[in-house]
């Protein structure tokens, strides 16, 4: 399976459906879920990830939450694998997560998918050495194989 997954994400770099961003990034601390505060910003082609990280408590964790909205702006279904990586001054890694779209049927055109549950659960205070990101959303309109 390991296998299948991998030739079909090879598959999706080699077509040139994929679309990164990265630079500098603080993130601070906040409690509320609606927090004006945290880290905004959309990137993608066909699919738009709309990113919006924070930290916050989760069940007595500091979290980084990397979740994102994707919005299917074109006019075919699409499918998708999104990534986030997070770094301190050093370039050393501090935290990765990711997350795709579900099921057999992808997103359909038009629609949008909110994905919460990329988090990166950290020690105490660690969210405080990261200082940039990279993020990566890769595309395509053919099905994962199965």
């Amino acid at each position: 399976m390991k296998y299948i997954v991998a030739l079909w994400l090879i598959a999706i770099v080699s077509t040139g459906f994929a679309a990164s961003i990265s630079g500098p990034i603080t993130l601070k601390f906040d409690d509320s879920p609606f927090s004006k505060d945290g880290f905004t910003k959309e990137f993608g082609d066909n699919v738009k990830a709309a990113c919006s990280w924070r930290v916050g408590d989760f069940f007595g964790k500091q979290t980084v939450f990397a979740g994102f909205t994707a919005k299917n702006t074109s006019k075919k279904v699409m499918f998708f694998n999104y990534y986030v990586a997070f770094f301190d001054k050093e370039k050393n890694l501090i935290g990765a997560t990711g997350q795709g779209s579900f099921g057999d049927d992808g997103l359909a055109p038009g629609k949008e998918e909110q994905l919460g549950s990329c988090m990166i659960f950290l020690p105490k205070d660690r969210y405080k050495d990261i200082v940039s990101y990279q993020a990566i959303i890769y595309e395509s309109d053919i099905p994962p194989p199965k």
